[in-house]
């Protein structure tokens, strides 16, 4: 099951075309191999540099988990959401390419640094990557993660930059799901 997914994504993701926003619609007991497939089509098979919004695992574990696949770490930038708020410490270093935020719930700090973060990536061959919106529901109410998704995504398409958001299938209801499924070009559902 878990191969024949990860062929799937991975043939769905190489065939969109560039600046695209997609959302992937997954389920809890493929999730990671999804993501870890997207990644590997968009660094390694496209070439591309993008930011890494995660709001399930922190910088340190994500890090060894992509070098770990194989993938350049230089081609991400990171802004971690789980660190600061679960009690870590953030190691704030400057050669680390990774912004922390101090709380989920800081959907305004979030903006900045995603702003900063896609300005600081090549001007051609980029994307965001967003690890869960389901968490954020988590954090936020549906109707301020919606304003979000909606606000993040047209700023994608003003500076040209790919997008994937990951959904878990069974966190959210099917008006949620529809809602963000409009500010996205392709709704793939693994």
């Amino acid at each position: 099951m878990a191969q024949k997914s990860e062929k799937e994504i991975e043939q769905r993701i190489e065939d969109l075309p560039t600046e695209f926003i997609a959302l992937i619609i997954s389920s809890a007991d493929i999730y990671s191999i999804a993501q870890e497939t997207a990644l590997k089509v968009l660094i390694g098979k496209k070439g591309m540099n993008g930011a890494y919004v995660t709001f399930n695992r922190p910088y340190s574990t994500l890090k060894a988990t992509i070098k770990g696949m194989g993938l350049d770490l230089s081609k991400l930038f990171f802004i971690d959401l789980i660190t600061e708020s679960a009690g870590g410490s953030a190691e704030r270093c400057a050669t680390d390419n990774c912004f922390y935020v101090s709380s989920p719930k800081n959907l305004t700090e979030l903006s900045i640094l995603m702003e900063q973060a896609m300005l600081r990536l090549p001007a051609e061959k980029r994307f965001v990557f967003i690890d869960s919106i389901s968490t954020m529901l988590i954090y936020n109410d549906p109707d301020t993660v919606l304003r979000f998704i909606h606000a993040l995504t047209g700023k994608m398409r003003l500076l040209g930059i790919t997008g994937i958001i990951f959904l878990l299938e069974k966190e959210s209801d099917e008006k949620f799901k529809a809602q963000v499924a409009q500010f996205c070009d392709k709704v793939i559902t693994i």
